[in-house]
């Protein structure tokens, strides 16, 4: 048994799918154009049978009739047909209407007047369908298609607004033509993210997947060897528009809309990645590509910036793509993790509100035409994250990288002012007067602020030798910077240079020119111009993937600090120090390795350069294998189920929701009798049928959602992660069965049931009975009743 595996499934939407309905997923793009050589045709036809299609869909408001064109060229004498092409329901066939709703009829003109317009030469090639007083539910993608072999077929996009809104400006309630305006179609199908997906580093030989024009055409690439580069073409694809909304009104199920927001699981050996989403491909692409014409791209440049211990502002520049049809945003911020009172500074640990873990996200509407917003009333000295989201009259974009940021301490403000640094001693001045007539080696190495451009040209150290004693001696300052050259790692050789003891260079110093730098930051240093080391650097909050840095400014210069730079690194060997520069404190420090040791330090900053390093620190963030055992131990046990039902020892591989598909096809055959075990374990005593209805499961298939045994369960292989992802969601939201369920039948001919509530999942709130009349002798055919009683969840007990 091998099930469809969700490579099989993006194969589908980028490949499979669309090679086997070209045709029609060219239409359902929006609206492009086939062709036919049908030979009944009569010879003074034209040979060709195409469509025109529309230069954008149809939107109108709730309660108004809407009126969809489809224009026919070269097909006289074949009948044209309207479909819904969500569930291909016929609606219309030639002038005749085939549906039940008496709303939908056909307009067409069999006359053989002109008509106005470029490329529409005839009445008769004009038919149009009619929708009156259309309510939501009317709104998705209508099929025209002339009855050829194979057939010509163009789609059309009708969006019901409602009342309170106004369709867009470019948008007649009719389809509109034209031979010049590139049509949705085209746009749509235009959409190429090549560069996104160079960005994403994709490999170059799956490039052909990011343009649709390509994946129509054909890639000629094995989906299989891009599986790895899939979730960053997807997200490519999807271009930070939210498309769940039009996946959900083409009913996608929830387990297949992934890619409706940019997402891609990939295929591994866990059987819950392998489910089957290639029946909704289609849709999916279709609602993608028209997407990609009408909704906004995210809010750039999103900041965040703490005012006080209540107030954040937040900033951002308006999206890139439809910029000019944003109506609102909308900026979303969630509280996280509160600081552990004994781990902050003792003037943050007086906080009276810190045990709160998490809170309900709060949403703030900001109009079109601001870019910013200030928020109040916000906890003290707490983490928040923040995105902001674009919305306009069809729809959103994603929302934008998430920012965490921390609200200060009470009576913190943010420090806007920076005092200016000491002044510099004058070198120049001190060269000049020492007879240094050079003009480069006056700019260069009578510079305290340049001497570090020196180390890129060993010509200019040769240049400059004849008055190396004067430069270096003017560049000390009558100090001795030899103990800072030496913590800097400065080789012997080069100390002289520190101390501005030297009468002629020679080739020994030219090893000296890599420590420029190094050598520049001690004269700095010891002029007194640069910050001290940051102090009391700590750290709150350590987590599997992130931890609060925390420092205070300087005990030298503080006022002169404009920023800070925290260095990290893990202590793995090897490993080099990461730098994150112009921060303030505190700062959370992301994307860390959980279980793993780390060092830090931090130094300051000022209009001069950078001054002395803080102590290092070491710490460990938490393991998130750890965290994943308690949640796991929490849950049910499916394992101790088949212990108990005794099924085969060689078939417990299989008795996870995290069984490997490799074990399945292995086992398959060896566990066959075996099955009936594993789904009732599976499922818990639990029915999962809604839960399979709306991931996607056929109707067929959704007996085994509930731990039945039909027969058919090879035919249900295809969709076995969706089952199995259902069955893992349900013990956690649905209860167990009754247990120790008795029945006493009374002399009165009634009969009492008893019962103990759930083990698992213990979270009944009523109870239903069932019960059916069987006769003495099982052969005996009695007719057959079936009956509920519906009982609160109060004594667990029944009389009937």
């Amino acid at each position: 048994m091998r099930g469809v595996s969700r490579c099989a499934a993006l194969c589908a939407l980028l490949v499979i799918a669309l090679a086997e309905s070209t045709e029609e997923l060219k239409g359902d793009s929006v609206e492009s154009a086939s062709t036919s050589t049908g030979s009944s045709q009569e010879d003074e036809e034209p040979k060709e049978a195409w469509m025109r299609a529309p230069t954008g869909g149809v939107a109108v408001r709730s309660g108004e009739d809407a009126l969809l064109t489809c224009v026919v060229l070269g097909g006289r004498g074949k009948p044209v047909l309207w479909r819904r092409a969500r569930d291909l329901q016929l609606l219309t066939a030639g002038g005749v209407r085939v549906t039940r709703d008496d709303r939908v009829h056909v307009l067409h003109d069999d006359t053989e007047e002109p008509l106005q317009g470029p490329g529409i030469a005839k009445g008769g090639d004009v038919w149009a369908l009619v929708i009156k007083s259309v309510k939501a539910s009317d709104a998705g993608i209508y099929m025209c298609e002339l009855n050829t072999e194979p057939p010509v077929r163009s789609f059309h996009r009708l969006t019901v607004i409602s009342r309170n809104l106004t369709p867009p400006e470019n948008h007649n309630v009719t389809d509109s033509y034209s031979a010049n305006v590139p049509t949705l179609s085209s746009l749509a199908l235009a959409h190429n993210y090549t560069d996104c997906c160079i960005a994403a580093n994709v490999t170059k030989n799956c490039l052909g997947f990011c343009s649709i024009q390509t994946i129509l055409e054909g890639t000629g690439q094995d989906p299989e060897t891009c599986q790895p580069d899939f979730p960053a073409i997807v997200k490519c694809m999807a271009d930070g528009r939210n498309h769940v909304p039009c996946c959900v009104q083409e009913r996608v199920p929830d387990i297949c809309q992934d890619v409706c927001r940019g997402e891609f699981t990939p295929v591994t050996d866990n059987i819950k990645t392998h489910y089957s989403c290639a029946a909704y491909m289609e849709k999916t692409l279709a609602c993608i590509v028209e997407g990609i014409e009408l909704l906004p791209s995210p809010p750039e440049d999103v900041e965040v910036e703490p005012l006080n211990e209540k107030q954040l502002n937040v900033s951002w520049s308006p999206p890139v793509e439809n910029t000019d049809s944003v109506t609102e945003y909308v900026v979303n911020i969630t509280s996280l993790r509160s600081f552990d009172a004994h781990l902050t500074e003792p003037s943050e640990s007086t906080l009276k509100d810190n045990t709160v873990k998490m809170s309900q996200p709060m949403t703030f509407k900001v109009q079109a035409n601001k870019t910013f917003l200030v928020i109040n009333d916000l906890l003290p000295f707490t983490m928040y994250e923040i995105s902001v989201t674009s919305y306009n009259i069809h729809g959103s974009s994603l929302p934008s990288y998430a920012i965490r940021s921390l609200t200060l301490t009470p009576g913190k403000m943010k420090t806007t002012k920076v005092a200016a640094a000491p002044k510099l001693p004058d070198v120049r001045a001190c060269c000049v007067s020492a007879g240094v007539n050079h003009y480069g080696c006056i700019d260069k190495l009578c510079d305290p602020t340049k001497t570090f451009e020196i180390g890129l040209q060993v010509t200019d150290l040769m240049i400059c030798a004849p008055w190396a004693g004067v430069t270096f001696g003017c560049l000390a300052n009558g100090i001795d910077h030899t103990p800072c050259c030496r913590s800097r790692g400065l080789p012997q050789s080069c100390l002289p240079l520190c101390n501005g003891n030297i009468t002629t260079l020679d080739f020994n110093h030219f090893k000296c020119l890599r420590y420029m730098s190094s050598y520049t930051n001690c004269l700095l240093q010891g002029y007194g111009v640069l910050p001290g080391p940051p102090t009391r650097l700590h750290l709150t909050n350590i987590d599997t993937d992130y931890a609060v840095v925390h420092w205070a400014p300087p005990a030298a210069l503080a006022d002169t600090v404009q920023y800070y730079h925290l260095h990290y690194k893990t202590l793995q060997a090897g490993d080099d120090y990461k730098v994150l520069e112009k921060l303030h404190s505190p700062y959370i420090l992301e994307d860390l390795e959980s279980n793993t040791d780390y060092e830090i330090y931090v130094e300051a900053v000022n209009e001069h350069g950078v001054g002395e390093a803080s102590p290092r620190l070491i710490f460990r963030t938490q393991s998130q294998m750890i965290e994943e055992e308690e949640e796991a131990a929490s849950s049910y046990n499916v394992s101790a189920c088949c212990e108990r039902v005794q099924l085969a020892g060689v078939c417990m591989p299989l008795c996870s929701f995290d069984a490997k598909m490799s074990d399945l096809r292995t086992l398959a055959p060896l566990c066959a009798q075996e099955f009936h075990k594993l789904l009732r374990c599976g499922a818990g005593g639990r029915n999962h049928e809604e839960c399979c209805a709306r991931r996607g499961v056929p109707a067929s298939c959704r007996g085994v959602c509930s731990g039945a045994y039909s027969g058919g369960v090879n035919t249900c292989v295809p969709y076995i992660g969706n089952i199995v992802q259902c069955f893992e969601e349900g013990t956690g939201i649905l209860p167990g069965p009754p247990r120790q369920l008795h029945a006493l039948l009374s002399a009165d001919h009634e009969l009492f049931l008893d019962w103990a509530a759930p083990q698992d999942g213990a979270n009944a709130t009523s109870y239903v009975v069932h019960w059916q009349k069987t006769g003495n002798n099982s052969h005996t055919n009695l007719p057959y009743f079936y009956n509920t009683l519906e009982l609160d969840n109060v004594t667990g007990e029944a009389r009937m």
